[in-house]
């Protein structure tokens, strides 16, 4: 039997489930190439203005800086944007967008991408179109294992492959309870290969092989010998021709990427990622480290909509103490269950609306 309807996200489906049309890309300031001088051409970026965004969203519009910092919001959905950052707020949770809201007289845009495969679906998730099917199949993915011990605390004797593991098979549990069919990328510490990118790539291909309706990467995070950082990230498959996260400091190389298998799952896996990204920090009370991208080779081949996890930090003393005892790794686990209970709920009430 499938969980019940999550809690607040699936009241705002009911509630903007009605119908929409795609935004049209809007004229508007043309942004430079992101490409590096030597590359070809960079297609130009298509935007959105603010307008067709809160429109599209059917959002009221309060600015709280004239031309700079403005939210888009009603009784029960909120958008907050700032000129020139890739920082936005969806409902209070930090999201990273591909680039950065773009401000020009004639006011504030986004990119056409970001709008259609982010931050429409996020708040209208209608807008993400209506899904192939419920979830019924789950792929579970314990990060690393084998010879790849992953992320590390060593004072306290803590492998990420170790723990991975075992939050993945009390999730697997707890899914099974609830009547999903569960497939697991490793059950033991075996690696699926002794090269890691065919290792990664396997784990896809499994989650494909077993006709996987959501795909979930376990891991832990650090950034030793940084230990004051602490909380959770939510990862998605880069969006085609945006740079990831990694790369979007200041003088870094643009990673920006022609289409992959799983950008055909952008707006879900941004649904995704959103709800596992709320239950996550909600249930573990964990700092919001947002919701990022990446071009995680785990990813990039999947077949349905996925995510990659990062519940806290092992570099971090105290959370990694908590990571340490087995009550915490089942609350991990009852977390991640309750951010795909979510999602499930959204698909039903889109679906049961075909």
């Amino acid at each position: 039997m499938l969980p019940a309807a999550p809690r607040l996200i699936v009241g705002l489906v009911l509630a903007f489930v009605a119908g929409c049309s795609s935004p049209a890309a809007e004229a508007a300031p043309r942004a430079a190439p992101s490409r590096p001088a030597a590359a070809p051409p960079a297609a130009p970026v298509k935007y959105v203005s603010l307008a067709t965004v809160a429109a599209q969203l059917q959002l009221g519009i309060s600015w709280t800086v004239t031309g700079r910092k403005v939210t888009l919001s009603d009784r029960k959905r909120r958008l907050e944007l700032e000129a020139d950052s890739r920082e936005i707020a969806v409902n209070g949770l930090r999201v990273f967008l591909g680039s950065p809201v773009l401000a020009r007289s004639s006011g504030l845009y986004l990119t056409k991408t970001d709008f259609e495969r982010c931050v429409g679906p996020l708040l209208r998730p209608v807008l993400a179109g209506v899904p192939l099917r419920r979830v019924k199949t789950i792929a579970l993915d314990p990060g690393h294992g084998g010879n790849d011990n992953g992320m590390e605390n060593t004072k306290l004797g803590l492998k990420e492959k170790e723990l991975t593991l075992d939050v993945a098979l009390r999730l697997e549990k707890i899914l099974e309870a609830r009547g999903y069919r569960v497939v697991l990328t490793r059950t033991s510490d075996k690696p699926l290969s002794s090269d890691k990118k065919t290792d990664l790539k396997r784990r896809a291909e499994i989650a494909n092989h077993a006709g996987a309706d959501l795909f979930v990467s376990i891991h832990f995070n650090s950034l030793y010998p940084d230990m004051k950082t602490s909380g959770t990230e939510v990862y998605v498959f880069t969006r085609a021709g945006q740079r990831s996260d990694l790369s979007a400091g200041f003088g870094q190389k643009d990673d920006s990427e022609d289409p992959s298998p799983a950008n055909r799952y952008d707006a879900w896996s941004a649904i995704l990622g959103h709800a596992m990204h709320r239950e996550v920090i909600a249930g573990l009370r964990t700092l919001d480290r947002g919701q990022k991208t990446m071009h995680s080779a785990v990813l990039r081949d999947l077949d349905c909509p996925g995510v990659l996890v990062e519940s806290l930090f092992l570099s971090n003393e105290a959370e990694a103490k908590r990571a340490a005892t087995p009550a915490y790794r089942e609350r991990i686990a009852a977390a991640l269950a309750a951010g795909i209970a979510e999602y499930a709920g959204i698909v039903d009430l889109l679906v049961a609306k075909k």
